[in-house]
């Protein structure tokens, strides 16, 4: 089965079984380090609820971890990495971007993202309270390179 056929199933799977469960101010999904096209399909599903919510905000929490694709994470990694859903959902979905909020949510044991529907007047979510403090992450030395972590869907 080919990608495209691949998101297609996913788009759907997660439209059919989250339509129901997306009820504002929950979590709405959460995934790791998954591949381009499993990150846009649940970034679609997740902007189609907020379109279905037009007074709610998206909230994206990223957690680093403590290893990065099976090596140890260089310092910002995490925030790179998670610095492309906004503009998804801004650019290619048309959700206005003062309704979607990024956070960084500090280190777990693995590289995770959270997708939150708030409602107007809710508190935003609160952070995991599993997270990993910075001091015992090793970092890789050297920067980042944002062009690693593009997807050219």
């Amino acid at each position: 089965m080919n990608r495209l056929k691949c998101s297609l199933i996913i788009i759907i799977v997660f439209l059919a079984t989250s339509v129901e469960a997306a009820s504002p101010n929950s979590a709405f999904d959460e995934f790791g380090d998954v591949n381009c096209e499993n990150e846009m399909a649940r970034l679609d599903n997740f902007a189609y609820q907020l379109q279905n919510y037009p007074a709610a905000h998206g909230y994206i929490i990223f957690y680093g971890g403590r290893r990065f694709r099976g090596r140890f994470p260089r310092v910002g990694e995490a925030a790179v990495r998670a610095g492309r859903l906004k503009p998804y959902l801004v650019s290619r979905r048309g959700i206005p971007a003062d309704r979607v909020v990024l956070i960084n949510g500090g280190y777990h044991e693995s590289f995770s993202i959270q997708l939150w529907i708030v409602p107007p007047g809710a508190e935003p979510p609160e952070l995991s309270t599993f997270t990993v403090p910075a001091s015992q992450i090793t970092f890789r030395k050297g920067k980042v390179n944002k062009l690693q972590f593009q997807c050219n869907i």
